[in-house]
């Protein structure tokens, strides 16, 4: 068809009114359903059913080989939005309050037993002297959900949860920033709660929360707080913990250790999202914030509990969190660095023994070799030698071993025949060159000390 006759065909057309809209096209569905994305979360009421779906699927789920399924903390039931304004001199703040009987659990361990928690304690779990006036009754259990995980001056702490002992209840305060321009009346509220802490008990506070609370206190003009001693309960579960968990963030922490595990949990990677959503969108997506709500409110009775927990192993009562020969021995480790030898050394051997009688090789030679460490410290030289060769037992190949007990045998039992024994296992344990004049010095040494036979005329 020529260009002329598509002209004429176009102009015999009809055309619709100029006043008259027309009809919008057909939308037509995907043919294959689409993957839902943070910005299209439920509604409400989409929510309550998928709360109700979570819960019924949490009671037929089992807990994985090696733990017990427990109950987790009694929480009150949450209302549809628990957060009430409350006016200050400096300007309102959005604050929810709940109350938790001491005696309700986070999985196998009571929130109670962070009461019994003594000042010794905590400075040695933490291995910082200024936690020796630690008071579990002055302690602020503190744990923020922020905009962003890589902190920086941008970076916002949205909701701030805080946590105390007030009488037989544990009363968990949380703060919402709903609006950007009443950051430096909530950055108040939270200035004097620190301020009249005894200490704070974080999870990686001291890396991540506060710093990045200074930084807003500098950025929203608020003078910050004169800070309490630190007891971040990160690093003493990675020295604890470390060996066994995988990951030693709180969920895991829970679950492996605590006897707790999170079911319906918002993924801590989507939370800077949904505050971002709730800025984009207002109250139409501020119920999409309620599980970040209750993600922080289990943060806060996790570090309840596992100080709890943790106070308990050191004491060496019964805790009621899961505990094995290697945690014992990572216990022993912090006890050991923060300078009570004799503690450590019974801590120690308690490894020993239960890694040997639960099968654990490994945990049982770590548990010997802390030992020697320590006696080899005191110069103690039997001792260490002893320890050493219990290690031994577990790992007789290991050339690390052969090499310490030579060295133990030289340097503190003075018999260089037995330390040459030793240093000649102990190839690949040290520089070639180091490990050869070791052995040449000890040959010459055994050789001199070596006692000369009494030869007679005609024998």
């Amino acid at each position: 068809m020529d260009l002329r006759r598509k002209i004429a065909r176009l102009r015999t057309q009809p055309t619709a009114p100029t006043d008259t809209p027309a009809e919008p096209a057909a939308v037509t569905a995907p043919a294959e359903p689409v993957a839902p994305t943070v910005e299209a979360l439920p509604t409400a009421r989409a929510d309550d059913e998928l709360r109700a779906r979570l819960k019924a699927v949490a009671a037929k789920t089992k807990r994985r080989a090696g733990t017990t399924a427990q109950p987790a903390v009694e929480r009150p039931p949450l209302p549809e939005w628990p957060f009430v304004v409350r006016p200050g001199d400096e300007g309102s703040v959005h604050v929810a309050t709940r109350y938790f009987p001491v005696d309700a659990r986070h999985g196998a361990v009571s929130l109670a037993s962070a009461l019994a928690v003594t000042g010794t304690q905590a400075a040695t779990l933490g291995i910082d002297t200024a936690l020796q006036g630690y008071d579990p009754r002055r302690a602020l259990f503190f744990d923020t959900e922020t905009t962003g995980l890589a902190g920086g001056t941008g970076t916002l702490a949205f909701l701030v949860g805080m946590a105390w002992f007030d009488g037989d209840a544990l009363r968990v305060e949380q703060l919402m920033l709903l609006d950007l321009e009443h950051e430096a009346p909530m950055l108040e509220h939270i200035a004097r709660r620190i301020a009249d802490a005894g200490a704070l008990v974080t999870f990686n506070g001291r890396t991540f929360d506060l710093p990045l609370l200074r930084s807003r206190f500098v950025m929203a003009r608020v003078t910050p707080p004169a800070e309490p001693p630190h007891f971040d309960l990160l690093h003493v579960a990675r020295r604890i913990y470390g060996a066994r968990v995988e990951r030693c963030n709180l969920t895991t922490l829970e679950r492996d250790v605590l006897g707790f595990e999170r079911v319906g949990d918002v993924d801590g990677s989507q939370i800077p999202a949904l505050y971002q959503r709730f800025l984009r969108e207002g109250v139409r997506a501020r119920d999409a914030l309620l599980p970040v709500v209750e993600h922080n409110v289990w943060d806060l009775a996790a570090l309840a509990a596992l100080s709890g927990e943790l106070g308990a192993r050191l004491a060496r009562e019964h805790g009621d969190g899961r505990f094995e020969a290697h945690d014992l021995v990572g216990l022993a480790r912090t006890t050991h660095r923060a300078g009570d030898l004799g503690h450590a050394v019974r801590l120690a051997s308690e490894a020993a023994a239960m890694g040997e009688a639960a099968g654990d090789s490994k945990a049982a030679r770590d548990a010997h070799v802390l030992a020697a460490g320590i006696h080899k410290r005191t110069k103690d030289g039997a001792a260490w030698r002893d320890r050493l060769l219990a290690a031994l037992d577990h790992a007789p190949d290991d050339a690390a071993l052969h090499l310490e007990l030579s060295r133990c045998y030289e340097r503190a039992l003075r018999d260089p025949a037995k330390a040459l024994v030793h240093a000649l296992k102990a190839a690949g344990a040290e520089d070639t060159t180091a490990h050869t004049k070791r052995v040449a010095r000890l040959r010459a040494r055994a050789k001199k000390r070596r006692p000369e036979q009494l030869r007679l005329p005609g024998v």
